[in-house]
């Protein structure tokens, strides 16, 4: 114990107090030396600016630009990694605000500055982020010749940087979605979320292969396919999309009867009203969600009766929004006959009793 103690007092104790001021010492010097260097950062970001803005909204000749780009790069340090990665950030803003046509210089002077270079020296660096920020580059400035540099990480084993390439390599492939079923690995929800976002902001076509997306192994392919046949309001398998609700896999029935509410398909009335009593709670509350959009007549019967004998009470307060939606006449006669129906009911009507 006394050994101990000495070692403490005059080892570790010493020894971390070094530690602790030469950290501070550190990044007060970055700090520092960050504040410094602020105002030169700014000076080459708008030479930047300018340079772009000159160049894309001039359209100088050939002789023109190789005398202004050997220019600019005499005026700012583009050797020095922090200047490539603010001319990079500057293009990508560039190539954001600019549509069409417009914005197609900006590639032109990403190439002719070696920026492209840089960028893939990013990818090939051992670290994940510098990795992903290449990936970034390339499908920020839609530079579809990266695309054979980032395919050998579209299976790579760190799923941050697997899917941080599949999401560049698939926003700079017209035909990458031709084969998206074929991947074995489970999508994550995030990476649905992004492949959506991508379909937002690049319009791409519907696959042409998108009818076999529901009909593979692959659950998570399936229900990407069911979110992309919605995006697209494709409605050509629409039996196979209602077969699914008798699939096991509670999250992709879920994303079926979602599909059916979104495409309005009005004929799997039916099989939802058969399935109800042999799903769980969560996909029962789907189901009702559904019926209220694409029920009719035929469906009354049924949520009157579920309105009777129900005894959960989110259940039953569904079935009441529901029929209020499709016969409020019905529903009016079942409330008079329950006390908690005819609350339900005042409640779907007026929400905030």
């Amino acid at each position: 114990m006394d050994l101990f103690i000495l070692y403490l007092k005059y080892y570790i104790i010493p020894l971390l107090l070094i530690s602790t001021v030469l950290s501070t010492l550190v990044l007060l010097s970055k700090r520092i030396y960050y504040e410094y260097n602020k105002p030169y950062r700014q000076a080459v970001t708008n030479k930047a600016e300018i340079f772009l803005t000159e160049m894309i909204l001039s359209k100088p000749n050939e002789e023109t630009i190789n005398k202004k780009l050997l220019q600019f790069k005499k005026e700012i340090p583009l050797h020095k990694s922090w200047c490539k990665e603010l001319v990079i950030n500057d293009m990508i803003r560039f190539k954001h605000s600019l549509k069409g046509k417009a914005s197609e210089p900006i590639l032109f002077f990403y190439q002719a500055l070696n920026l492209n270079k840089y960028s893939a020296r990013l990818i090939r660096d051992f670290r994940s982020y510098n990795k992903c920020e290449g990936f970034y580059h390339f499908q920020a400035l839609d530079y579809k010749k990266g695309n054979s540099i980032i395919k050998p990480y579209l299976k790579h084993p760190n799923i941050v940087i697997r899917s941080n390439a599949n999401m560049a390599f698939l926003s700079l492939s017209e035909n990458y979605m031709e084969s998206f079923k074929e991947l074995p690995s489970t999508i994550s929800h995030l990476y649905t979320i992004k492949i959506m976002d991508l379909l937002h902001e690049k319009k791409f076509p519907i696959p042409k292969n998108i009818d076999q997306w529901i009909e593979t192994n692959n659950n998570s392919i399936t229900k990407l396919g069911l979110k992309i046949m919605v995006f697209y309001n494709y409605r050509n398998k629409a039996s196979e999309i209602i077969a699914l609700i008798q699939n096991e896999d509670d999250s992709l029935k879920k994303e079926a009867i979602i599909a059916i509410r979104e495409l309005f398909l009005t004929e799997a009335k039916e099989d939802l009203i058969v399935h109800f009593n042999k799903v769980s709670i969560e996909i029962q509350l789907e189901i009702l969600d559904t019926l209220k959009v694409i029920g009719d007549e035929a469906v009354v019967s049924f949520l009157e009766n579920e309105i009777q004998l129900q005894t959960d009470k989110d259940l039953k307060l569904k079935a009441v929004d529901c029929l209020n939606e499709i016969n409020k006449t019905v529903l009016d006669t079942v409330a008079a006959k329950d006390y908690d129906t005819m609350k339900m009911t005042k409640h779907v009507r007026e929400i905030y009793l």
